[in-house]
């Protein structure tokens, strides 16, 4: 080959590669925040922005927990995904249980007794069978029964070991009814601090008992440790012996819950993953010292039967779920045709900031997302009826939104034991509805939400059994336009002044000073709520103050009562009952008189509230059940311990590509009802995130023009040649 040809080669060849690798950088060049392949398979991509405290059934207490958590364990029944109104089903059981009441003779009572007749309530569960857990390393035995994790005289965890998943031997069991004494009697530990321990315990028998005597064993336990090596591990109870009076395990199939007193909402809580079985092997494996110091823990890597299984566990970064391979439900056939999850997992990514989050669902590398308050005027519009509609951009790529008002509701205090604010006498109740009147509920939807909410005119939102559609306290119905006006200022005036405040002047001549008590200091959000806030109480002459500490001194004020006006408090119904918003200013449930053991915030203490509760509280859904809830917001609107504040409206968006998609605000069990068009999803990504290659391009084909120039011309510096 002679030199030209060479050179030629050579030229054409440095060419060749700069087009190939342009080429490449089109294919292959991405901005996919994923492992390599996951964006390609039936993978269900989630956020969560608030840090995890525990996944442990037992404690998981928040919306984001649950959402992770319900989906790996099962309690006995669910709610139907796609009925509204919402609706119980099995889940691990037969069939729904029903009640056999008692009176305290031991007779059986038949029908529907009345309440004070009741001294013992049997349910019956009985489980579906061959339902099996998930594989886990817990369930691997020994020829004698006894625990094979890793095998005898193997050591340490291996470092490279990131999830039980990892473990060379995974087992599985079937479901038995020990496991959900196991799971109940924990409740009863106090050093789990189980949410629901105050309001369970106050019905089913013996859980204070039960209580009592895991604190025994665990100080007996404590003392056997004492100079022991190798004991240095937190204690176990053994859960299956401790009495529970309020559990009897029957067989392997079936056992009963036993109720000190009548109260049909307790089914209710057999849709919570508090009721969940709980697998002993799973409490021993995490127990043992070698799993534990290779940071597998219970609270962090529960066991269950669920759709999913954990596989990885990093709470500052992320939590992959794996389909569990040994789920199968008739009921999940029902709504997708098989039974059997589409998904082969789901990501949650810790999303600290809702921009990010909000950048990558319009990337298309989230399935779904909220919308941040600052890009609710680019993803939606409103129509002239003043509905909410998705905007045009966000509709033309197939954008889905889902908006409802959920059964949340958000309230102003007043601290009942306050000497200032709190009380029953007529002069107390009027300054607080006089506050109430001027605290303007819809204007601050408007500013601060977008408009995402509406005015709360008791404490139980709207679709639950019983929600009350005017306060007259503070509000109107317009006789023409149908609409609800709140009461002119002058009217809150005037109550201020039969409270003694006649244009905010208290007896001393000087202005009526009250004090908003928070933990919110620094929070720009609040800075502007606070000001807004401050003004509605100057237009009654109120001087406003704000009282800001940290949150475990805040913690402690409420607990011990000493604080006035609390802002924004909020309650999130645990089911679809108004007993669980109602409850909330039942007097035995007041902060400082349960010592923090019960919800009533406001300490709220009213015999003729209490009376009508009491009534109310075990009855079904009727025509006198719904006049009783009347009542009592009648009462509560009258006597006024909150400023009812509002609840808001929830707006999900979600892409084309993902199926069988629908919030559902009562069930977080709902990730074994998706499935994703793979397809549809990678070609929408590709077209929403084409690579800017162009600069690169140009510099990468200038270059070999150069080099391919400078070798066909021999590599010759003709003008420093030609200088003399």
């Amino acid at each position: 080959m002679s030199a030209l040809a060479k050179r030629v080669f050579w030229a054409v060849t440095i060419l060749s590669v700069a087009l190939l690798a342009c080429v490449a950088l089109w294919l292959f060049c991405t901005n996919d925040p994923w492992p390599t392949g996951w964006m390609a398979s039936n993978t269900f991509f989630a956020s969560y922005a608030s840090p995890i405290k525990s996944l442990d059934p037992a404690s998981a207490y928040y919306v984001h927990e649950s959402a992770i958590l319900d989906n790996v364990v099962e309690a006995p029944l669910d709610y139907d995904y796609l009925a509204r109104p919402y609706r119980l089903i099995p889940r691990l059981l037969t069939a729904i249980p029903e009640p056999r009441y008692f009176a305290a003779d031991g007779t059986e009572l038949p029908g529907d007794p009345p309440a004070d007749a009741v001294a013992r309530v049997e349910y019956l569960l009985t489980l579906q069978p061959d339902l099996q857990y998930q594989p886990h390393p817990c369930f691997v035995k020994q020829a004698d029964g006894s625990p094979e994790y890793w095998g005898e005289g193997r050591g340490t965890v291996p470092a490279k070991v990131k999830s039980p998943q990892d473990y060379p031997l995974l087992a599985t069991r079937t479901l038995q009814a020990m496991d959900f004494k196991v799971g109940l009697t924990r409740l009863c530990d106090p050093r789990l601090a189980a949410p629901i321990f105050a309001n369970v315990s106050s019905f089913i028998s013996g859980m204070e008992e039960c209580s009592q005597a895991i604190r025994e064993q665990l100080q007996q336990l404590e003392q056997e440790s004492l100079g022991s090596p190798g004991m240095a591990m937190e204690a176990l109870p053994d859960y299956r012996s401790i009495p529970l009076a309020g559990l009897q395990v029957l067989d392997e199939r079936r056992f009963k819950i036993i109720l000190s007193r009548k109260y049909p909402q307790a089914l209710y809580w057999l849709a919570m993953h508090f009721f969940a079985p709980t697998p002993w092997e799973a409490l021993a494996f995490y127990h043992d010292e070698r799993n534990a110091q290779a940071g597998f823990t219970y609270k962090n890597w529960a066991v269950g039967t669920g759709p999913f299984l954990f596989q990885e566990v990093n709470l500052n970064r992320q939590i992959v779920l794996q389909r569990n391979p040994n789920y199968r439900r008739a009921s999940l056939a029902a709504v997708t045709g098989s039974e059997q999850p589409a998904l082969e997992r789901v990501l949650f990514y810790h999303e600290r900031e809702s921009i990010p989050n909000w950048i990558k669902f319009n990337q298309g590398y989230y399935d779904t997302s909220g919308v941040p308050a600052d890009m609710l005027e680019v993803a939606t519009t409103f129509a002239p009826n003043g509905e909410l509609n998705l905007s045009t951009d966000m509709s033309k790529k197939g954008i889905m939104m889902h908006s409802n008002v959920m059964p949340i509701s958000y309230y102003f205090g007043f601290n009942m034991l306050d000497q200032v604010v709190g009380g029953l006498q007529p002069a107390q109740k009027a300054l607080r509805q006089a506050i109430a009147i001027a605290i303007d509920y819809q204007e601050f939807i408007d500013i601060f939400r977008n408009g995402q909410g509406v005015p709360a005119n008791c404490i139980i939102p709207p679709g639950i059994f019983g929600a009350v559609d005017q306060n007259p306290v503070v509000s109107q119905r317009d006789a023409q336009t149908g609409r609800l006006t709140p009461l002119p200022l002058e009217r809150a005036k005037e109550l201020l002044a039969q409270a003694g405040y006649p244009n905010g002047i208290d007896a001393s001549g000087r202005p009526l000073t009250l004090y908003l008590d928070h933990a919110s200091a620094g929070m720009s959000a609040f800075k502007a709520q606070f000001q807004w806030l401050k003004g509605k109480f100057a237009a009654l002459g109120i001087h406003l103050e704000e009282r800001p500490t940290d949150l475990n001194r805040w913690r402690e004020k409420i607990m011990i009562g000493n604080w006035q006006l609390i802002f924004n408090k909020g309650w999130v119904a645990d089911y679809p009952d108004p007993e669980n918003f109602l409850f909330l200013f039942y007097s035995d449930n007041g902060v400082v008189r349960s010592q923090m053991r019960g919800a009533n915030f406001v300490n709220y203490d009213s015999s003729a509230f209490d009376q009508l509760f009491r009534q109310l509280e075990t009855m079904p859904n009727t025509p006198e059940r719904e006049q009783l809830i009347e009542k009592a917001c009648t009462v509560l609107q009258q006597d006024a311990p909150c400023c009812w504040g509002f609840h808001p409206s929830s707006v999900i968006l979600s892409h084309s590509w993902l199926k069988n998609y629908r919030p559902h605000d009562m069930s977080y069990s709902t990730l074994q009802y998706l499935t994703v068009d793979v397809l549809e999803r990678q070609s929408l990504v590709r077209q929403w995130n084409k690579p800017r290659i162009g600069p690169v391009a140009a510099v990468l084909i200038t270059a070999a023009v150069l080099a391919g120039a400078a070798i066909l011309t021999g590599g010759r510096r003709s003008i420093r040649r030609d200088i003399p």
